[in-house]
């Protein structure tokens, strides 16, 4: 059964087009994603579809007797109610028939997510940002509608609010739209990906997992669209080229041709134009590089680490870093994640414990609060240049990969939007020369498209990584190990972000008789097919980007000793030889753990 049909719908901001000829079905339990970069419009056609704007042009039919549930974004942040004058507007929409027993219900869905009685005295703006997700949910289902519409509702919350509004989704029989730029969770919760770009409406084929497969079909049909283009343009050129010569002969027997000619020409173009391509999924291009002079050992050792203020975040903190590795620090909302991260940059002082580091590393430290830092009154091209000694043009080919080129790097910082600044200050951190990146939430106000290509660059970097981030897409890609904080515990993970989803599922499925500590303890010690899948993955990866390291570093000696110069310095030459004879015997054996854990992992 079809629950919402639109056709050519049309969205206008004075003279601006947002979008046009929008087309598509929302069907009985399908489960919509929409996606597309920030300004698109995809909150624009939400509001559409909810009925709380109307179309430029268009139509919108909804099926007769259907309920829908509109969540708009942040709409929880912007009300100074209580949570019980939230339930009593909730309750004042139900007939008095069933008035008592939707306030059981209610009040049964409000102590499912966790609120106590204390609770609903209190506003919801001094809730949490999951806990005034949940109310604004709870606000919503009272109604029980048919069909949901919502709008980025896993912005600002944390994982685990994130896993269980998932959960709650995926298990749900009821149809919805959702736009969201967390891929993890589209992944499992979308049926269908739907993406509005450059003002263009894309529906793709049903698939699983959505955003993978949405991907790869869109992959396609982007590579279709430019063979389509360049077609077009020959074909348009080859025509031009042939009226231009036959206009250069001026004779009369020709001007009926010339005629003829432009007349096809012309319907060519109004009919058969392919419209241009989209520019690529990988909007930025760019390699951060790390110094050679860390290219082994360890990047950094934490030791007792111990934090505390009214109450204590975490104690006894011990992990270390190797040069290379990939470390996600994960935990709720307020359990001391961006503390650590800071104490690691020397930002904060730990209350117990050391931090050594390499003393060849550098480091670079990507705070929540770094786009505070930036000055607002200075050019793009002056931001970036404050960050490290490079030239102008270097700085302004930083931007250019980072979509602030041209002109756009002159302006102010201040007239960029949050995510423009984002990149302006990811610019400036690939100005400088790092062995350690410390990122925290790097991925906050940034699209879909910025997110992929900022992974694509980290995934490149040499160096070590610790990152703080709700993006699990991103953890996921990047992490080889998880550090989880949570009410004052913590634990390391080998294996990367699936190995510490496994074991998060797993608690989750424990015996409610069973402690958190004693569940947490048992998922975590138990090695399962998949955990040893992914730890072996991640160390094959590992080690395959050491093998790179060492290589490149034995190129760099090889070439060095292919000077004449370098032979005047018998001590340069002695330690270089020496150097070069580990590299080979590290290699060497690295190779070999590298083919047996290869062999080990094609067995599994």
């Amino acid at each position: 059964m079809e629950l919402l049909r639109f056709t050519a719908l049309e969205c206008h901001y004075g003279a601006r087009e947002i979008f046009s000829g929008v087309d598509a079905v929302l069907s009985e339990g399908e489960r919509i994603g929409l996606v597309g970069p920030n300004g698109a419009g995809k909150s624009s056609l939400l509001r559409l579809l909810a009925g709380t704007e109307m179309p430029f042009g268009g139509s919108i039919v909804r099926a007769k007797d259907t309920r829908l549930g509109y969540l708009a974004q942040s709409v929880a942040d912007e009300t100074r109610a209580t949570l019980q004058e939230l339930v009593d507007s909730a309750l004042a929409r139900v007939p008095d028939t069933d008035w008592a027993l939707q306030q059981k219900k209610l009040r049964a869905m409000l102590d499912g997510f966790g609120f106590m009685a204390a609770d609903y005295e209190r506003p919801l703006r001094e809730f949490s940002g999951g806990q005034r997700a949940k109310a604004a949910l709870a606000h919503l289902l009272i109604d029980d509608p048919e069909y949901l519409i919502l709008d980025e509702p896993t912005n600002h919350l944390d994982i685990a609010t994130v896993r269980w509004l998932e959960s709650f989704i995926a298990n749900d029989k009821r149809a919805y739209i959702i736009v969201s730029h967390d891929r993890y969770f589209l992944d499992r919760v979308a049926t269908r990906i739907w993406e509005l770009e450059r003002g263009r409406f894309h529906v793709y084929a049903p698939a699983q997992p959505a955003y993978a497969r949405y991907v790869e079909q869109r992959d396609l049909r982007i590579a279709a669209e430019r063979e389509a283009y360049a077609t077009f343009v020959a074909e348009r050129d080859k025509r031009r080229a042939t009226i231009a010569g036959l206009r250069a002969t001026h004779t009369s027997s020709d001007y009926s041709q010339v005629r003829s000619r432009e007349k096809q020409l012309a319907r060519m173009e109004a009919t058969l134009q392919a419209p241009e391509p989209a520019a690529g999924t990988v909007a930025i291009n760019v390699r951060l590089d790390a110094s050679r002079r860390a290219s082994n050992g360890f990047a950094f050792e934490a030791r007792g680490l111990a934090k505390r203020y009214a109450e204590p975040l975490f104690g006894d903190v011990t992990f270390d870093l190797k040069q290379g590795g990939r470390l996600a620090i994960v935990g709720p909302n307020g359990s001391g994640k961006s503390t650590l991260l800071k104490i690691l940059s020397g930002e904060l002082a730990a209350d117990e414990g050391s931090v050594r580091f390499n003393p060849a590393v550098q480091v670079a430290y990507f705070a929540q609060s770094a786009l505070d830092q930036l000055d607002v009154t200075v050019s793009a091209v002056d931001a970036v240049l404050q960050a490290a000694p490079i030239l102008p043009e270097q700085a302004r080919a930083l931007l250019g990969r980072m979509r602030i080129s041209g002109e756009a790097a002159e302006k102010p910082v201040g007239a960029f939007s949050g995510g423009e600044r984002r990149r302006i200050m990811l610019a400036r951190l690939m100005a400088r020369d790092a062995d350690l990146l410390l990122l925290d939430e790097p991925t906050n106000d940034l699209d879909i498209d910025s997110r992929d290509a900022l992974e694509s660059v980290l995934d490149d970097y040499r160096g070590a990584v610790a990152i703080v981030s709700h993006d699990r897409y991103l953890l996921q890609r990047l992490s080889d190990q998880v550090l989880w904080i949570d009410g004052g515990r913590w634990g390391l993970i080998e294996g990367g972000y699936d190995a510490y989803e496994a074991m998060m599922r797993e608690r989750e499925a424990a015996p409610r008789g069973r402690s958190k500590a004693d569940s947490a303890e048992r998922a975590a010690g138990r090695r399962t097919p998949l955990k040893i899948r992914s730890q072996l993955t991640a160390k094959v990866a590992r080690i395959e980007r050491e093998i790179e390291r060492l290589d490149e570093r034995k190129a760099q000696i090889e070439a060095i000793f292919a000077g004449i110069e370098v032979y005047a310095d018998r001590t340069q030459v002695a330690a270089l030889e020496s150097e070069l004879e580990e590299l080979r015997e590290r290699a060497a054996t690295a190779v070999t753990t590298w083919e047996a854990s290869l062999e080990e992992l094609e067995r599994l």
